[in-house]
């Protein structure tokens, strides 16, 4: 069972610009929702300009747009109230996550985001780069495996064909 933070940032947070982005669905904002967002989740931007998870917890769902983290933790009023909550937007960082599927990662791996099974819901997660061809939107790097967690560079969302 991961427990919080589900998210921790190594770097300093100074030369990370932050932006407040609208929720598409502000009810994942309340922390008793059936499946509230973590800090440290994985967000992509609808086609309203709103902050989404992206992807409707039915399989893989490997992640085509780019995605940005959540830095609000669960249940937090401000975010709640003004149902806007805040994304790492610009600029690269180093940091953990308990988000992540654990399988076959080792240091260097790419990581794309995708569906994460995390205390027995789905969330958006990092998870190593998939065997096969194609495009895939690459969001950072493995640097470290600490038990229970993954530590990475975040780099800004790209495109790597294998």
């Amino acid at each position: 069972m991961s427990t919080p933070p589900y998210m921790t940032l190594i770097s300093e947070v100074l030369p990370v610009i932050r932006r407040d982005f609208v929720i598409a669905d502000p009810t994942l904002l309340n922390p008793n929702n059936a499946n509230p967002l973590y800090d440290g989740e994985w967000l992509q931007l609808d086609t309203n300009y709103k902050a989404a998870r992206g992807a409707d917890g039915s399989g893989v769902h490997e992640a085509i747009v780019p995605s940005w983290q959540l830095f609000a933790e669960r249940g937090r009023y401000d975010t709640q109230s003004i149902q806007k909550a805040p994304l790492l937007f610009i600029g690269g960082y180093e940091a953990e996550t308990s988000i992540y599927l654990v399988t076959g990662l080792s240091i260097g791996d790419p990581l794309v985001v995708q569906d994460v099974t995390i205390d027995g819901v789905t969330k958006r997660g990092l998870a190593k780069l998939p065997v096969g061809s194609g495009e895939h939107m690459i969001v950072g790097y493995v640097t470290r495996l600490p038990t229970g967690k993954v530590r990475y560079y975040k780099t800004e969302p790209h495109w790597k064909h294998v």
